[in-house]
């Protein structure tokens, strides 16, 4: 295990060759984001069993970092992870890569009843008995030199990375999901994940219900406009407009320069030429309402449960919190909370219907799947029994 970071190409080429011959290696990155829109990548750890390593990604070229990005692109190497997605979009940002074949502790503990989003210093210390202090979670990743209690700190996040792997495809062998949490885990290999298209933004907002739906051609130009300026910029989101002042110029609609600086959150810099007549030409475009409002957001009551479906919601969650528990799966890996809604309103009046739908996933199985059933029957019920909730 070294402590010190690899800035040389020819360390960098030589560790990638002695690394294509691993069957699975792990990986860890630091980066800072804080004012930036894409991540600035500065470390990556990687592990195998034997070993780890630290590389100084701001050291090195694009070009340079070839050998590291076919290593993550290796179909014969399985990459393990925690939480992908922050790893994989610092990958994609620095390399133009995703690692693949990937396996995600943190999917494969979901699927061992160890929580919904376990931390991995929690994950060590359950699985391993390995305290990992979270002292140095707030570093300056870019500052060199790094000392050395802050790379031992780094390094330690993937140390012991493929022990937590082995450990948990034991257990996810046992209850034949080891298959089920590697496809889980394959959702995070996917591009369209880490390019959020202007439209799914609009329809996020549009469902918070914040503004009226005639103007959704308004937004949605709003939008594409701040996605292409943050990118250009390369910085936050919120430096711009936050989703608020977007959902504000939608209802006023200005059409002047002297409407725009009446609103607070818009980046000064915005309000000067040419830049704010971009604005006030994606207001223009909206206005225009060419843009169709999608399907699902044609009839707004659709999106919007009634009272006594919030309460069937409610109960609901706590019927598949229990099962959760007694199936040792995540109860998002039940049923999608997107999917609650859908799962009330189906009144399925068959248990093969009610299976065909899709809700509920099919890998919790026919015995679990019937339970939820019956519950929204009103076949199974819940109770309070000598302190505790039981579904019976």
């Amino acid at each position: 295990m070294s402590l010190v970071l690899i800035s040389n190409p020819a360390e960098l080429e030589k560790l990638c060759k002695n690394l294509s011959a691993a069957k699975e290696i792990a990986f860890d990155t630091e980066f800072i984001r804080e004012s930036t829109f894409f991540p600035q990548l500065e470390i990556i750890q990687l592990a195998t069993l034997d070993d780890a390593w630290l590389i100084d990604i701001q050291a090195f070229s694009k070009k340079e970092l070839k050998p590291l990005a076919d290593i993550f692109t290796n179909p014969n190497i399985l990459k393990i992870v925690h939480a992908a997605h922050g790893d994989q979009e610092c990958l994609l940002a620095a390399m133009d890569v995703l690692a693949a074949p990937l396996f995600d502790t943190a999917v494969g503990a979901s699927l061992c009843g160890l929580g919904d989003s376990i931390g991995l210093g929690n994950l060590m210390k359950q699985v391993l008995g390995i305290d990992h202090p979270k002292a140095y979670a707030r570093t300056n990743w870019a500052k060199r030199p790094l000392p050395a209690p802050v790379l031992e700190y780094a390094i330690l996040d993937v140390k012991h990375l493929i022990e937590v792997a082995h450990s948990l495809f034991e257990k996810l062998e046992k209850t034949d999901r080891k298959k089920w949490s590697l496809d889980l885990s394959a959702k995070f290999t996917e591009r369209g994940l880490y390019e959020v298209p202007p439209e799914e933004i609009t329809k996020r907002l549009a469902q918070s219900g914040k503004f009226n739906l005639k103007d959704y051609g308004i937004l949605l130009e709003l939008v594409r406009w701040r996605e292409k300026r943050v990118r250009e910029l390369n910085v936050p989101r919120r430096w711009l407009a936050e989703d608020g002042v977007l959902i504000d110029l939608t209802k006023v609609k200005p059409t002047t320069l002297e409407q725009l600086q009446a609103f607070r959150g818009l980046s000064k810099g915005e309000l000067k030429a040419p830049h704010f007549e971009k604005i006030l030409a994606a207001i223009a475009t909206g206005l225009k309402g060419e843009s169709e409002l999608p399907a699902d957001l044609k009839r707004k009551n659709i999106l919007q449960a009634s009272v006594d479906e919030n309460f069937i919601m409610d109960l609901l969650k706590v019927c598949l919190s229990l099962i959760a528990d007694e199936y040792q799966i995540a109860g998002k890996h039940i049923v999608p909370p997107g999917s609650l809604l859908l799962l009330v309103r189906l009144k399925a009046q068959t248990i093969e219907d009610f299976t065909s739908s899709g809700l509920v996933s099919s890998q919790l199985g026919e015995e679990g799947t019937l339970k939820i059933f019956k519950f929204l029957k009103g076949d199974l019920h819940l109770r309070v029994i000598d302190g505790r909730v039981e579904l019976n």
